[in-house]
């Protein structure tokens, strides 16, 4: 007998087999049994899947597709990747912010651009993504000229959206 080899599932395996009338002829038993058995602590699914299918052979699983609109779930490995991306993105956005765009109005159109990329983007991760572009926004604006932000509707309106009135204030009464 094969190692590891889940016996129900194998036993339950070969019956639909012979249900089917394709009976598991003896040179590929030991075969099957190993192609089984690499299916790991998945056998009886991967069977269970086999037979409401009605295939003949042993295959992978295959995951529930998610309903319309609805995202697929990551894998821990998934979302350590993604957050590794996403740091890799921020070193490499705050050293091209720095090296290529040395004015600070220039730095807050394209924060207005990350925005509107993040707000296109639903989901938990956002959050953080918002609340850093924040700071860098804020940061930002401390250093750009506070007329030529109120004169930019678009940034104007970031403005709004991220500090409030309170911002606008700020804005107009270092522009006065």
């Amino acid at each position: 007998m094969i190692e590891n080899l889940n016996v129900e599932a194998w036993d339950r395996w070969k019956a639909y087999r012979v249900a089917i009338r394709k009976p598991i002829k003896p040179a590929s038993e030991h075969a099957m049994q190993l192609a089984l058995a690499r299916f790991g602590a998945d056998q009886a699914e991967v069977v269970n899947q086999s037979i409401s299918n009605q295939w003949q052979g042993l295959f992978d699983l295959k995951r529930a597709k998610p309903a319309p609109g609805e995202k697929p779930k990551k894998s821990a490995e998934q979302l350590t990747a993604d957050a590794a991306a996403w740091e890799y993105h921020i070193r490499a956005a705050e050293r091209s912010w720095n090296e290529k765009i040395q004015d600070p109005f220039g730095r807050l159109k394209l924060c207005e651009a990350l925005w509107s990329r993040y707000t296109c983007e639903p989901g938990p991760e956002i959050e953080d993504k918002l609340e850093w572009l924040k700071g860098v926004i804020a940061k930002n604006l401390k250093e750009a000229s506070a007329k030529s932000v109120l004169d930019d509707p678009h940034l104007r309106t970031m403005v709004w959206c991220f500090f409030g009135a309170s911002g606008i204030r700020r804005l107009q009464d270092r522009s006065a």
